[in-house]
């Protein structure tokens, strides 16, 4: 029989969860220079005694302690992580009252058979840990920062963990491959919304005083509903167009509304961005952009 025993750590990812009730996160961000990782789950249990005996025993899972040593946490992480922000010189200004996001933690271990073990944990927040500074000796030592995290499981479907290891039955390698792309649940909407939009691309005599209306498949997230997501501008890059941005109670289509009418006889460009989610968070699989022309 081989022996499978985890040798090692790297591919420290962290997502933010950009939505709490439908529990859905960002694009997983890599941090470089994983050390140690310590997931310690707690399990409250009780007996029934009864006849003198063990009657029976209950059991329930609490919270999963987790701590991570890392060779360094950059500024914009730390922040990201802890709830901080970062002032106009570039510093981490850290107070009190911060409060860090939910969010995923990704690693991969590697095995004794040179195969990798994957791990997503879906549902947590970090806490300062404890930094310790030392002034240089003859010989220097390396002081590597630790942050702490509590994790719970989801509401949703009561996850708290996944796991895959490369080599296993069933287990393919574009499926390991794209492990790190997004936060894997197992059983979640992974279709990717498509789209139409009114006017269509290339379309000419366009009224002047039309909206522009992008039609999607399936329900859009309306956080992901703004300007810098959704943008009707002139084809010569002279300028936005100044309007609204509504969705319908569906949440499947978004109209623009110029403040004014457009143009006439004037080219324009409509585009929705990559930053464009669904409610599960999956994004458009590349911007849309149409060309259409006022009468």
């Amino acid at each position: 029989m081989a022996k499978n025993i985890p040798v090692g750590l790297d591919m420290l990812f962290y997502a933010l969860m950009t939505d709490e009730s439908n529990e859905t996160y960002d694009t997983p961000k890599r941090i470089w220079g994983a050390i140690q990782a310590t997931i310690t789950p707690t399990i409250n249990s009780t007996t029934l005694y009864a006849d003198d005996i063990a009657y029976e025993s209950a059991s329930s899972m609490g919270d999963i302690a987790v701590s991570l040593n890392v060779a360094d946490i950059p500024s914009a992480d730390r922040a990201a992580l802890l709830g901080h922000t970062i002032d106009a010189n570039g510093g981490v200004d850290e107070k009190s009252t911060d409060i860090g996001p939910y969010v995923a933690i990704g690693y991969r271990r590697r095995m004794s058979n040179k195969k990798f073990r994957y791990v997503w944990l879906y549902k947590g927040r970090f806490t300062p840990g404890e930094e310790e500074a030392n002034t240089k000796g003859d010989t220097p030592t390396f002081q590597t920062p630790t942050i702490n995290a509590t994790f719970i499981s989801r509401q949703t479907d009561e996850r708290w963990r996944y796991g895959v290891t490369e080599g296993d039955p069933g287990v393919s390698n574009t499926f390991i491959n794209n492990f790190f792309n997004t936060v894997y649940i197992p059983g979640a909407d992974t279709t990717l919304p498509t789209v139409t939009t009114t006017p269509a691309n290339n379309a000419t005599a366009v009224p002047a005083s039309s909206s522009v209306k992008w039609t999607f498949n399936k329900a859009i997230n309306p956080d992901t509903v703004n300007a810098g997501n959704f943008l009707v501008q002139k084809a010569d890059g002279s300028g936005a167009v100044q309007g609204t941005l509504t969705i319908d109670t569906a949440q499947k289509v978004v109209t623009f509304t110029p403040a004014a009418n457009l143009a006439a006889a004037t080219a324009y460009l409509a585009s929705a961005g990559l930053g464009v989610k669904d409610i599960a968070g999956n994004a458009l699989a590349a911007t849309n952009i149409i060309k259409f022309t006022t009468a």
